[in-house]
């Protein structure tokens, strides 16, 4: 964490995992304010016989919390580790004046720690202009410009349709965000496999084994069914009415997890059948690949998953002091112990941001531990306690 925190005693603070996050909309002085609504949690140390205090300090720990994970919207978990003394003076110094209010949903103690969860409402606009103006709004680039591909079955009243309406307004969608796109003449080779059937039933494992053989880092799956029929209503008997079913997931290639997700029904009407159908699905498919395109990058940087080889652990009381030494990093949300045979522990860091590299930076520069990192890649690092 922060300095300013390590000063103030509020260590081994942690943002919670999974939270919801909403838009809510308030009248201010006739314009409409638009608020985030975060759900975040804190675990620190308690104040040694000052409940009252402790109760603050989980408060405000959590409150941070929640402020970060609204700024990680548009800011890298990389640019917080890098910019951690401007983001600490200009945003998290004054936490108060984003967070228009709050409510505290659980407190309590948590084994040796204790546990606050609340949740907040963050002013939206205050604070993305206060990162666009210190010049780290999320770009695409700053994670490699995602490869994806995209994989849409259309259907018109039950039956396959040839075109690929959805799939072409998706693929433009994230190349003007410059994603890289698997091209359709690659995804021919797999048109009648047994694993690009499964993955259009929603098996996400299948989704991920198709992310993989093109080397994209996500698989964007679903379909879109449109159908028609003549407009019931008197006014426009003469029309076609249409409506448009669409389910679409974003997965994770290396885990297989679900990144992101639409799904609906919206209608229309038109003159003919074939252009309602034709225009509802590419103003759905649109929305979706806007959608997509600010999304998945920053959701990749999220939610990493890190394997730590250690040699050198001795026993098993050591490893646990590893363990937790570890699982107070900056950007880490969870940690669990793998495997541990003669010496070699496997230790498995979830992290809210950040990646392997980042981790291994740290390591070597661990307080009372002698770490050697001999390797480190994709999402494996390798190490030795000298």
């Amino acid at each position: 964490m922060f300095k300013k925190i390590i000063a103030l005693g509020l260590c081994f603070i942690f943002a919670g995992c999974g939270a919801a996050k909403q838009v809510v909309k308030t009248e201010i002085s006739g314009e409409k304010e638009v608020l985030i609504e975060v759900e975040a949690e804190s675990l620190i140390v308690p104040v040694a016989g000052n409940i009252l205090a402790t109760k603050e300090q989980g408060v405000e720990a959590a409150k941070r919390n929640a402020l970060e994970k609204a700024i990680g919207v548009w800011v890298t978990g990389q640019q917080i580790v890098q910019q951690a003394v401007l983001i600490e003076e200009k945003i998290f110094s004054k936490v108060g004046g984003y967070i228009k209010d709050y409510q505290v949903t659980g407190q309590g103690p948590e084994g040796e720690f204790y546990k606050t969860k609340l949740r907040a409402k963050v002013k939206q606009a205050d604070i993305r202009k206060q990162i666009d103006d210190l010049g780290l709004l999320l770009q695409t680039k700053t994670v490699n410009n995602p490869r994806v591909v995209v994989i849409i079955q259309e259907f018109t009243n039950e039956k396959l349709s040839e075109k690929q309406t959805a799939a072409t307004v998706i693929m433009g969608e994230l190349v003007n965000k410059d994603y890289k796109v698997v091209d359709r003449e690659q995804l021919e080779k797999i048109n009648k496999e047994d694993v690009l059937l499964a993955a259009l039933r929603g098996d996400e494992k299948a989704a991920a084994q198709i992310g993989k053989k093109f080397d994209a880092d996500v698989s964007v799956i679903g379909s879109f069914s449109a159908v028609t029929k003549a407009n019931p209503s008197e006014f426009l008997k003469d029309t076609i009415l249409c409506s448009v079913i669409y389910n679409i997931k974003v997965i994770k290639s290396t885990t297989g997890d679900l990144l992101t997700a639409v799904s609906g029904t919206e209608s229309t009407w038109d003159l003919s059948a074939e252009a309602a159908a034709a225009k509802l699905t590419a103003k759905v498919a649109e929305a979706a690949g806007k959608k997509f395109a600010s999304e998945i990058a920053a959701k990749l940087y999220e939610s990493v998953t890190v394997l730590l080889n250690v040699r050198g652990i001795t026993s098993l009381s050591k490893l646990e002091e590893f363990r937790k030494a570890v699982r107070y990093f900056d950007g880490v949300s969870d940690t669990r112990t793998r495997d541990y045979v003669d010496g070699l522990a496997q230790v498995e860091l979830t992290l809210k941001y950040g990646n392997a590299q980042l981790i291994a930076a740290k390591l070597e520069t661990l307080k009372d531990w002698k770490i050697k990192v001999d390797e480190a890649g994709g999402h494996i690092v390798n190490c030795t306690v000298k």
